[in-house]
């Protein structure tokens, strides 16, 4: 497989997502299968088509398997069946307003269905160059890492183009990233995403003509996961959590925020309110392509960083402190905004 490859699979991949999103368009407005406006949480004013999530699934998995011949070893049908499932269990949600118990289990039997095939983060890279091999451990640390960053792309979904530019712009660093570590396979997978993404966005982007849904979502999460796994841990000669952290560094951020709001109000984790970094950017009066643009502007200069710490900053203890000096700045960022208070009239649910 060349360069030349990933390009080529890239734009096939975008051409599909371009191509398909009209044609969900007309089949959810044909079957109603809109997501109504709530005038609380949810921000659109007018009905929209909510199967975004399809067309991008659809591109991905298409142009995976007219690629994959590519490969220096064939994909694994469990890979693809593991993605599969989670990318179904946001779909049928999106239908049918699934309990939150029945998507973790859902979701849980897609990750475990990785691992299984050989999803697994193996070691941790620790202060002073110290490599860690965990073992048995890698099995829960994995599971975890993969729900984690699925539901945190899921959480994040709240505002047109959102989810879907934060994964394209991670998508194509964990590709370079794959790339600098000669994981082609990687690099692959990363760059169909990306493609997809970027073939969505155009009808995503505020004012968004259909949403990604929670089966676009999850998707998204899934990959992303999976990649960071496959070629971002498997690889790293810095501080393991280091690159992945900063590349996922907004939904990451926005999940903790989430969890520390709900709990200190005493409200289930589950339990969807308007303190997401997005709402709390609103409220500061910017329009929404402005919150949109400032938040790709932030994961793109956290992405570039994680891949000039993953070229150039073989030291694991000094990107570790560099790590937690960012997390320290993001948390004293997210506390001013207020993201870890709620704001009034979030007591209504909403599906996850």
């Amino acid at each position: 497989m060349t360069f030349l490859h990933l390009i080529v699979a890239s734009l096939g991949a975008f051409f599909l997502s371009f191509f398909f999103t009209p044609l969900i368009m007309k089949f959810c407005q044909k079957k109603n299968l809109l997501d109504q406006p709530d005038g609380n949480r949810k921000i659109h004013n007018t009905p929209k088509s909510r199967l975004g999530g399809v067309a991008v699934a659809g591109s991905f998995f298409i142009s995976l398997l007219l690629f994959r011949s590519f490969l220096p070893y064939p994909m694994s049908f469990w890979y693809i069946l593991g993605l599969a499932l989670i990318f179904l269990t946001g779909f049928f949600d999106d239908i049918f307003n699934l309990p939150p118990w029945s998507k973790i289990v859902g979701l849980g039997i897609g990750t475990l269905i990785l691992i299984f095939d050989g999803v697994i983060i193996e070691f941790i890279t620790l202060p002073w160059n110290v490599l860690w091999y965990i073992g048995i451990w890698g099995i829960p640390f994995t599971f975890f890492w993969i729900l984690g960053i699925t539901n945190s792309l899921n959480l994040i979904d709240g505002m047109d183009g959102l989810s879907s530019g934060i994964a394209a712009i991670a998508a194509c660093t964990l590709g370079i990233i794959a790339l600098q570590h000669g994981r082609w396979e990687s690099a692959l997978i990363s760059f169909l995403l990306m493609g997809s993404a970027i073939g969505f966005l155009p009808y995503n982007f505020p004012p968004a003509k259909i949403f990604i849904g929670d089966g676009g979502a999850l998707f998204f999460g899934g990959v992303l996961a999976t990649v960071s796994v496959e070629g971002a841990l498997k690889s790293a000669t810095t501080f393991t959590l280091a690159v992945p952290i900063l590349i996922l560094g907004i939904p990451i951020l926005d999940t903790f925020f989430a969890i520390v709001r709900r709990k200190k109000n005493k409200l289930p984790i589950t339990r969807p309110d308007r303190g997401h970094l997005h709402h709390r950017l609103l409220e500061k009066g910017l329009t929404q392509r402005e919150v949109i643009l400032l938040v790709y502007l932030i994961s793109a200069s956290l992405s570039v960083l994680a891949i000039l710490i993953d070229r150039f900053l073989a030291n694991s203890t000094y990107s570790l402190l560099l790590t937690l000096t960012l997390f320290y700045v993001s948390w004293k960022w997210g506390k001013h905004l207020g993201v870890t208070e709620l704001s009034c009239g979030t007591q209504r649910t909403e599906k996850v």
